[in-house]
């Protein structure tokens, strides 16, 4: 079966790293295997890897945050991974008084075009100035296009140590994500697709199988 996805260090990476193709994909693909399914984890744009889905074009999506837009469009397994949210900023950036996520509205911020965390700052009222990549995202950061990055942690601390910024931002955290494997309401397979899923990723949490893959990415 075909899972679509997009480059999104540690948890999923379109070349492997030291023969790490990242938590979320090493996951997905040993679920389905004890269900006698081999995935395969296809890596195109995110757009396009959400319109396929929704299209019901792949049954799969990975690794996708719940929000209320897309219950309509999809259904979600169990979570398979975390990631905690925030604001990234410049270490020279006078913070204002920011303690939750709320309270960026009003101050310039951007976000992935996108991501669930791009229409977390619409639903907020915060007029989000939209990038394309998380990479482009800290670039323009550095520069100060904008003062903020609302983003996961995870992924974004990988993507800084590549570009070698590791020194230029601090994170204020403000909420936890889940991320799940995301079936489309529009492919005939989904509902049994998403039960053979959500059985076999309990196996795996039950047997250590889990923890030991999460476990070579610390």
């Amino acid at each position: 079966m075909r899972v679509l996805a997009v480059h999104y260090p540690p948890f999923e990476m379109s070349e492997p790293v030291n023969g790490l193709h990242g938590f979320d994909h090493e996951v997905v693909v040993e679920a389905f295997a004890r269900k006698g399914l081999v995935a395969a984890i296809v890596y195109v744009p995110w757009t396009r890897a959400l319109s396929d889905t929704a299209n019901g074009l792949s049954p799969a999506l990975l690794s996708c945050a719940k929000n209320a837009e897309r219950l309509n469009t999809y259904l979600f397994s169990a979570p398979i991974s975390q990631d905690t949210y925030g604001l990234f900023f410049r270490r020279d950036f006078v913070l204002p008084d920011i303690s939750k996520l709320a309270d960026v509205v009003g101050h310039s911020v951007a976000s992935i075009s996108g991501y669930a965390s791009f229409t977390k700052l619409v639903e907020l009222g915060a007029k989000p100035i939209e990038v394309r990549s998380e990479v482009a995202g800290f670039q323009m950061l550095a520069l100060g296009r904008f003062d903020f990055l609302y983003t996961g942690k995870k992924a974004s601390e990988f993507q800084i140590m590549q570009l070698g910024m590791t020194d230029r931002f601090n994170f204020l955290e403000t909420e936890t994500w889940d991320y799940h494997l995301c079936f489309s309401r529009k492919h005939p397979d989904s509902a049994g697709l998403l039960t053979l899923f959500n059985e076999a990723l309990a196996e795996l949490r039950d047997d250590g199988t889990y923890d030991r893959i999460h476990g070579k990415y610390r």
